[in-house]
């Protein structure tokens, strides 16, 4: 069995540099869970021009995004909010409606079935993250899918057909 190494980050260049790394080597499966979408993070154009490449070539495609609030990232335009509705087919946004899940303060992002971030303190950008650990990376696949079952759609990010 390989040993695995979790890399501590310290700091939102910190944890920006991992989100595009690990995002710029995802080539399935994309889960997130925030409080609002973290744009300091994720409402970058290189992250959703990899996205939607790998929607777009994949038909296997799964990114689904759990916020507890979308309304400041829907007011003032977000990447992930245009990316789901470009694509609702491969990336769907919901929020926490279960009153314990929205007490969930950290933010994840879980990577194919192999890598992950996790900030324990997201509004001082603390946590770690690791590559090749498919068994944390598979518990937190299951928690999260957990949260998302109990989740409902987000009625301010759908797009309206006219």
């Amino acid at each position: 069995m390989k040993a695995t190494s979790s890399k501590l980050l310290s700091g939102r260049k910190d944890c920006l540099d991992c989100v595009k790394t690990l995002i710029g080597r995802a080539q399935q499966r994309v889960y997130i869970i925030g409080q609002d979408l973290e744009a300091e993070l994720y409402n970058h154009r290189d992250i959703y021009d990899h996205l939607t490449q790998m929607a777009t070539q994949n038909r296997k495609t799964d990114i689904r995004l759990i916020a507890h609030d979308t309304r400041v990232a829907t007011s003032n335009g977000h990447y992930l909010i245009l990316l789901a509705q470009k694509l609702p087919t491969f990336a769907q946004i919901r929020i926490t409606s279960d009153p314990d899940h929205r007490k969930f303060s950290e933010n994840w992002l879980i990577v194919d079935d192999d890598a992950f971030m996790r900030l324990r303190n997201p509004f001082q950008y603390e946590g770690n993250f690791d590559i090749d650990n498919r068994l944390d990376c598979r518990s937190l696949a299951k928690d999260f899918i957990d949260i998302w079952e109990a989740s409902q759609q987000d009625q301010n990010t759908r797009r309206l057909s006219l």
